[in-house]
């Protein structure tokens, strides 16, 4: 779970005094009424996000807590915690320290074994966080942070022990924390922060007989999707599309929805029908952001992935990329866009003719400027095709390290075009100005003024027999500037200038860049580069803190009109053989293009207006 600038940490040190209990802050929970069993049972207990298996019931005892990013590290003698350990000085491990959801190893303990010494160690700690992190004015900014970012993870954890222990202090203690979420300024919104939040109030609300708190998370929820205000988009559209700008998220936010359902159902809430279309939708917009190769794409802050590690898959489109064609059922089409800002296809989903792993694949993305966990990617592709992953984002670094998480963010980390020396609005939108999908020649082009100054336009064609993308890129602007494709590939290719275009090789495999001829824009020599640091270029980062050096092909044009084009067609081919490439100029100014390569030809055509199409 990652951390965002959240509106409630402001609100951080009354929200340490409100979780203290004794201290009379404004606004405080008052005592909850005495909790019946049978309301303590509608309680959903939402789970410890991994960090139970992370800490085991005898490293607990032990005084050791440890994250997914960090090994075991000694925070405690028996029950008595040292709440300000900031052994890594990572905003994270802080909160996942605060959330106590690390006590799950303890509680599953139980559960298990009807130890219940277990049972008082895991409360034995929650006290201590309640008497120690009372008077927050002597704490740093980033530990008053944690606690208020925490609050939703810690309420929580108090709902999961409520289930197997009674004491007023304990109801206390969540109807205080309760309370505290349901204040709007410590709501995030419809985003994944307040779906957790939502359905953590409603929870909890259930738990201790709330029924006013319970009926406030279950509002919120049906808001998000339904409602969303301030003219944020919904958490689920009607396609089925997040609102994250993230793979990674969209799959998060699945996961989330449906435990948000079951919180509802046993709460006794209704789930609104349209809420369960849309999220059933949300397989097919998670399945186009695979691979043929069963990885999920890193587009947004996302960790690189396997499709087969979602959970539960279904018997849908999820089941089918994840078992690459063997079970489930396909997306109904093979291509289509999306208004969230995406455009995504296949040459087949591997039922007419070609298997499952040889399909191409492609994605592009336009719509509203970046927000949430989204990049700077728009009109950037990636490109899987002869099994392999040809154009790919450059990744995610987590959120401990603001500067490469603001390269990775940048245009200059994504297949784009840059215009140098103009400076970026990431708030501007891309609009799609046009598309057509044909077996074989899928087309859309993109138009944006993100780059002060300048009119940039994208024209693509995504072939198949032969596999390849052609993609015609157009600065207009109102002094000249110089601009460049950047083509980022894997760590396992490398890649080599080739006159004004450039060749990259991964075993049996050779991709070749070859930029065509257009009337008034100079070509000039391609350059590549490679894992550098000032300012950090060629790199693909597949988890947090992993970089690896990975070639990036660079195709410039240099500022001498203000009118700058370039046309480029990206071939991957089996083996050593090169594509053959004719042109012609016709009278109306467009380029004819005659290609052979891969034991198929390809011809198109790229007219001055800016449109690429393909002929038979």
């Amino acid at each position: 779970m990652a951390l965002r600038s959240w509106r409630g940490a402001r609100g951080a040190a009354c929200a340490a005094l409100l979780l203290s209990l004794p201290c009379g802050c404004h606004g405080a929970a008052p005592p909850a009424a005495p909790v019946t069993a049978r309301a303590a049972a509608r309680a959903v207990c939402l789970g410890y996000n991994g960090l139970d298996k992370l800490n085991p019931a005898a490293q607990v005892r032990a005084g050791r807590f440890a994250t997914p990013k960090s090994a075991p590290t000694r925070v405690a003698d028996g029950t008595d915690v040292d709440w300000s350990r900031d052994p890594y000085g990572d905003r994270s491990w802080q909160l996942w320290f605060h959330s106590l959801e690390w006590l799950g190893g303890l509680v599953r303990e139980y559960e298990r074994t009807g130890d219940r010494a277990a049972l008082r160690t895991a409360a034995g700690v929650t006290r201590d966080w309640l008497a120690d992190n009372a008077r927050p004015g002597r704490f740093s900014g980033h530990r008053r942070e944690a606690i208020g970012q925490a609050a939703k993870f810690r309420l929580a954890t108090l709902v999961c022990l409520r289930r197997h222990l009674t004491g007023r202090w304990l109801d206390e203690a969540i109807a205080a924390h309760a309370q505290w979420l349901a204040r709007p300024e410590h709501y995030s919104g419809p985003w994944n922060h307040g779906t957790d939040e939502s359905m953590t109030l409603m929870t909890a609300g259930c738990g201790i007989g709330r029924a006013d708190l319970a009926g406030l998370g279950h509002r919120r929820l049906l808001d998000a999707v339904l409602a969303p205000s301030g003219g944020a988009r919904p958490a689920i559209d009607d396609e089925g599309a997040g609102n994250e700008q993230s793979a990674h998220y969209a799959v998060y936010t699945r996961n989330r929805w449906r435990l948000a359902f079951r919180v509802m159902r046993e709460c006794g809430r209704p789930v609104p029908a349209e809420l369960v279309r849309r999220h059933r939708l949300m397989d097919e917009f998670i399945a186009f952001q695979t691979t043929p190769g069963g990885d999920l794409l890193q587009i947004g802050e996302s960790d690189a992935s396997r499709a087969s590690a979602i959970d539960s898959l279904g018997t849908g489109p999820l089941r089918y990329v994840a078992t690459q064609g063997a079970q489930g059922v396909p997306p109904k089409e093979r291509a289509r866009v999306y208004r969230a800002g995406y455009v995504v296809g296949r040459s087949g989903w591997g039922r007419e003719g070609r298997s499952f792993a040889e399909e191409t694949a492609y994605t592009a993305r336009f719509g509203p400027g970046r927000y949430a966990h989204g990049q700077n990617d728009h009109m950037a592709l990636t490109f899987h095709a002869l099994g392999r992953d040809i154009l790919v984002p450059s990744g995610h670094i987590g959120y401990s390290d603001p500067a490469w998480r603001r390269w990775l963010a940048a245009p200059e980390a994504h297949n784009a075009l840059v215009v140098r020396g103009a400076p970026f609005r990431e708030s501007a939108a891309t609009a799609l100005v046009a598309h057509e999908f044909r077996r074989g020649a899928d087309t859309f082009r993109f138009s944006d003024t993100a780059f002060a100054g300048t009119t940039r336009s994208r024209s693509v064609l995504a072939a198949s027999d032969p596999d390849a993308v052609a993609v015609l890129d157009e600065v207009r602007s109102a002094t000249p500037r110089s601009v460049e494709q950047l083509w980022h590939l894997p760590a396992a290719f490398t890649a080599v200038p080739a006159g004004t275009g450039a060749v990259a090789t991964a075993g049996s495999l050779r991709v070749h860049f070859i930029r065509l001829p257009l009337p008034g824009t100079a070509r000039a020599p391609a350059r590549v580069t490679r894992g550098a640091l000032d300012p950090p270029q060629g790199w693909i980062v597949p988890s947090a803190g992993k970089r690896l050096p990975a070639p990036v092909v660079k195709i410039p044009a240099h500022g001498r009109t203000r009118h700058l084009r370039i046309l480029t067609l990206i071939a991957p081919v089996r083996g050593e053989g090169s594509p053959r490439i004719r042109t012609r100029a016709l009278p109306d100014g467009t380029l004819h293009v005659e290609a052979t390569f891969s034991a198929h030809n390809l011809t198109f055509e790229a007219t001055p207006d800016g449109t690429l199409h393909r002929l038979p």
